[in-house]
């Protein structure tokens, strides 16, 4: 692997967005979609990390949970930007012969990308902290063999709140329209592989890559999810429901930060040890990311050149 392939490493990363892809590079953020007549419409805008601007920040461990609120942030601002592109709010009185259609169409997706924006950060906390520490606290006043045994009460935690997610994930993708935006997921990942590999951004190389990446936000999570059964382990069985819960609030940006380190690290080594700790991430993105198709895999493409400045935008 040449010297430039390894500096490739890490320099670009993305998510799916409504019928299209955004990428982000060290100072652009890119945004790629495909309207119902066909048309690739794209954006691009600057991008700067707090983390850049302000030294304390780039602290290990720090910027990873700095990282983790620019990256929440950069979401919902994605996801508003895509349906916008895609024309869900323009003018209804302005002419446009796909305006039935869209009509129908448009708010729901809309609607659609809003709610679950929403619910899911309100849920998350109910999911991920509330119910696995209360199943937790009711099996260890349950069974008097693990009352004093903090590692087996996170372990029970960390088995919930994997179940959760197995179970969560596997619903939404009975939604037509969420197994698209996995197909895009998977077109993301599959052309900054072929990027990091310094091949042409084509369809044809692209589609030699695995959607499997270890930089993934699934394998972050999954990558978290070890690491908080590792530390709530260290939090004392004695703890009542709310102080445990109180707890791991408490730590959870350290959680976060600990992830980022490990995730940022994978991104840019192939050893033993990482492919091994990678592994269980890597496994779940068989259920968050689905094959694209060529045309998926070309909107991808035009994110990347776009946020590469590669292509240029035409204001």
């Amino acid at each position: 692997m040449s010297e430039n392939n390894e500096s490739r490493r890490g320099t670009v990363g993305g998510q799916a967005v409504i019928e299209g892809v955004m990428m982000k590079s060290k100072d652009s953020i890119a945004i790629a979609v495909r309207r119902e007549n066909g048309e690739i419409v794209k954006k691009l805008k600057p991008f700067q990390s707090i983390k850049d601007k302000y030294k304390i920040f780039n602290i290990p461990i720090i910027r990873g949970f700095v990282n983790f609120i620019e990256m929440m942030s950069m979401a919902m601002t994605t996801l508003n930007d895509s349906a916008e592109m895609l024309g869900l709010d323009e003018d209804p009185d302005k002419p446009d012969e796909k305006k039935d259609d869209g009509e129908k169409k448009s708010p729901m997706i809309l609607i659609a990308s809003i709610i679950g924006t929403v619910l899911g950060l309100a849920l998350s906390f109910g999911l991920f902290f509330f119910l696995p520490t209360f199943v937790g606290n009711i099996l260890k006043t349950t069974f008097v063999w693990i009352e004093d045994k903090g590692w087996a009460i996170s372990i029970i935690e960390g088995i919930t709140r994997l179940t959760i997610f197995i179970i969560y994930i596997l619903l939404v993708t009975l939604i037509p329209d969420i197994k698209r935006t996995f197909q895009y997921h998977g077109a993301e990942h599959m052309s900054v592989f072929c990027y990091e590999a310094e091949e042409e951004l084509t369809v044809e190389n692209v589609k030699k890559y695995s959607r499997f990446h270890p930089r993934c936000g699934t394998s972050f999570l999954i990558v978290m999810m070890i690491i908080g059964i590792i530390i709530s382990s260290l939090i004392p069985a004695s703890f009542t429901f709310w102080l445990r819960l109180a707890t791991k609030l408490a730590v959870f940006p350290f959680i976060i930060g600990i992830g980022f380190e490990f995730i940022r690290y994978a991104g840019k080594h192939d050893s033993v040890f990482v492919k091994i700790v990678s592994a269980p991430g890597i496994w779940f993105q068989a259920l968050t990311t689905k094959k694209p198709s060529d045309e998926q895999l070309e909107v991808a493409i035009v994110s990347l050149r776009t946020a590469l400045k590669i292509d240029p935008v035409d204001e």
